[in-house]
Order: structure tokens, then C-alpha cells, then sequence
């Protein structure tokens, strides 16, 4: 362990630590209550697989101009790991928890947030040291925790987000002014939604009696015991609306007959079996990488694959889910990759339903269904 004692008049050694950590990390996760200014010189290891960068947004201390730098420097893959904890109020944690490549642990926690004046002109303190990975891995589960109560940030969230003028008074802390979420997402309750949602729960049960016969059949083209093709043949023996585990209409059959199902049971299969820490990430980079093979039923049926196996994590795509965003005007971060944008949706579509307790849907593809009866 050791101690950063920082003035303005000494050399910022704890910004050096920062810079290391995104170098060489491999898992990194940081979390600021606010932030004032970015330094885009940081490069993060092309190896690191799991990112969160999480920041508040209490008093509008949080400068637009430095979370627009962070969505610049961000690729296109990793635009859904940058996050706001908009439904948070008191969100004060500054810190950073990391795994190098080389399987060690650390962790910099302390008074600094991720500001120039941190790394400059403050009085700081904060420590810096390696921890155990059963701490690391309680680190992880609370930063995941609070990945709940965040959405993806975006220029659409910055539209509807205030700055600041002043600093925060003392005995503000609980002014709701401040400190409701900025983002209020009103899902639609047409006539018929909650017989829509008993519709749907019976539809999630007859799935289940099936779901290990459809896992073992993705596990089978992966093993190459039965071709793509065969894959196609059998997979209406098993999934259909006989059986009344099929979610959407019919439509991608057509365009997807002739569709590389060995390379999309390998994305499932990846995604199945992921820690469910992991996922999400795992989701994103899956979705990204059957697109640039040019895998057509990546969408429509991959995303079905996912609402029935997680059905409280991952949205089917379709045209209401696509007419609902539109109605509430809150898209994806520009230039996201279609993974990250499929994160994005997901997150959004749960953070509404933790806003909308009441709602007959208690998960996605309840919503789904609802959804499509508004929209249809």
C-alpha cells in the first residue's frame, strides 16, 4: 500500500499511477462522482476486456464538455461502457479497481475525482494498493451494482442534463431539485397489457421444457455434429409457435435460410456460458463480430435467443421497440458499434422498468410484448 499526499505545489505522481492502470489493465473499472475534464491522452490496453468508466451527476457539477471528450476517445465498441448513475442521488465514490496482465489486483481510492484540479491544483490524499482478487471480485459486484441505477451517457442524456452554475451549498444534499434522475422514461400501458404479459409468461414456461434441447442443439453445430443447414431443419422440431416458445412474427426465415448458424451457436454459446458479470460485454462484442462476418440472423433471432434465455437482461429487436425509442427521443451514443447500441438498449430498457415499479412487465420480454400491443 501507499499514500499520495497531494499539494498544488508537487508533482502529480497519482495521475502516472491512472495512466498505468489503463495500460495495462485487462478488467478496469472506475468510478467518479463527477467529472470536470478528461485527459485524452489516456490509452486503454486494446487487450481489456471488461471497462466501466461510471460518473455522477449530483448538483451539476459534472461538465458536458469533459463527458463529450470521454464519448470522443471512446471507440465505437466500448460507447456503452461509459456510464451516468442518473437514478443515484449521493453518489460520492472515487475510485479505481483494476486486473493487470499479469493476474495482480489494485485499486486507487481516495479524495480525487477524475478532474484536472485533482491531478494539479488540489489538496489530495488517496491510496494506492495491490488487493486480494477475492476483494477485486467484491469490487467488481458492487461497481455491477451500481450499473443498475446507471444509463449508457449519450448527447441525448446531455440534451436533457443541467450544469452546475454554483458549487453545492452546504444542507443541499437532499434537495430533489438536484438530485432526481435526470432521465424519466414513461413506458406506454395500452389497453390488454397485463393479459398480454399472462400471455407472454406462459409463452417464458413453455420455453423453459425446451430450452435444454435448443442449448444442446447450438452446442451440437458448434461441435460440427450437424451442419448449419441441419441446424435450420431442426430447429422448428424444437422452437415454434406450436410449441408457443416463439416470441415474434414470422419474417426472418426468408432472408435467414442460408445464414452461417455454426458462427451464430458460437456467439450464443459464448455468451450462454459468460459470467453473468461479464455478459453484457460479452453480448456487445459477439453481436459486433457477426456483423463484420456478415451474419444476417444476428438480430432478429439472436436477439429472440437471448430475451428467452435471459429474459430479465436482453430485448428482442423489432420495429415497436424501435418506435418506442423513437417516441422517447433517447438514442444510443453517436457512432456506437451495433453491439454496443444493443447494450444500450438493454440498459435502457431495464433502467425503465426500476422507474416504473408498478408496470404490468416485470422484465424484458414482458416489456417486449407490451411494447408491441402500444405499437403494433
Amino acid at each position: 500500500m501507499k499514500l499520495y499526499l497531494h499539494t498544488p505545489e508537487l508533482e502529480a505522481e497519482l495521475n502516472k499511477i491512472y495512466k498505468e492502470a489503463f495500460h495495462s489493465a485487462v478488467e478496469l473499472f472506475v468510478v467518479t462522482a463527477y467529472l470536470t475534464d478528461w485527459d485524452s491522452s489516456l490509452e486503454l490496453n486494446k487487450r481489456c476486456k471488461n471497462f466501466r468508466l461510471i460518473v455522477g451527476k449530483d448538483f451539476g457539477i459534472t461538465r458536458k464538455e469533459a463527458c463529450k471528450k470521454v464519448m470522443k476517445w471512446l471507440p465505437s465498441n466500448r460507447k456503452s461502457q461509459f456510464l451516468v448513475a442518473d437514478e443515484i442521488s449521493g453518489f460520492h465514490p472515487k475510485a479505481a479497481f483494476w486486473k493487470s496482465i499479469d493476474n495482480n489486483y489494485y485499486s486507487i481510492i481516495g479524495s480525487s475525482n477524475l478532474t484536472k484540479a485533482a491531478f494539479d491544483s488540489n489538496y489530495e490524499a488517496n491510496i494506492y494498493s495491490e488487493i486480494s482478487e477475492k476483494e477485486y471480485i467484491n469490487a467488481k459486484d458492487w461497481v455491477k451494482e451500481i450499473e443498475k441505477y446507471s444509463v449508457v451517457m449519450s448527447e441525448a442524456w446531455l440534451e436533457r442534463y443541467k450544469e452546475g452554475i454554483n458549487s453545492p451549498k452546504k444542507g443541499n444534499s437532499r434537495g430533489k431539485k438536484h438530485l432526481s434522475a435526470v432521465i424519466k422514461l414513461k413506458l406506454p400501458v395500452p389497453k390488454g397489457a397485463k393479459a398480454q404479459v399472462l400471455r407472454r409468461r406462459k409463452q417464458l414456461k413453455s420455453y423453459e421444457k425446451y430450452k435444454n434441447k435448443l442449448v444442446n442443439l447450438f452446442r451440437r453445430c458448434v461441435s460440427r455434429q450437424i451442419t448449419s443447414e441441419e441446424f435450420y431443419e431442426e430447429l422448428p422440431n424444437i422452437w415454434g409457435y406450436e410449441f408457443n416458445n416463439r416470441l415474434q412474427g414470422s419474417g426472418w426465415e426468408r432472408k435467414g435460410k442460408g445464414s452461417n448458424f455454426r458462427e451464430l451457436s458460437q456467439s450464443f454459446l459464448n455468451i450462454y456460458d459468460a459470467p453473468r458479470s461479464d455478459r453484457d460485454d460479452v453480448v456487445a462484442e459477439e453481436i459486433d463480430r457477426l456483423k463484420n462476418i456478415k451474419v444476417v440472423t444476428r438480430k432478429a433471432f439472436l436477439s429472440e435467443m437471448l430475451c428467452l434465455a435471459f429474459p430479465s437482461e436482453y430485448p428482442v429487436l423489432n420495429k415497436p421497440i424501435s418506435d418506442y425509442l423513437k417516441d422517447i427521443a433517447f438514442s444510443a451514443p453517436r457512432g456506437a458499434s451495433e453491439g454496443s447500441k444493443y447494450i444500450d438498449l438493454a440498459k435502457k430498457l431495464r433502467f425503465s422498468l426500476l422507474q416504473n415499479k408498478k408496470h404490468p412487465a416485470k422484465n424484458l420480454a414482458e416489456l417486449d410484448t407490451v411494447i408491441w400491443l402500444a405499437y403494433k
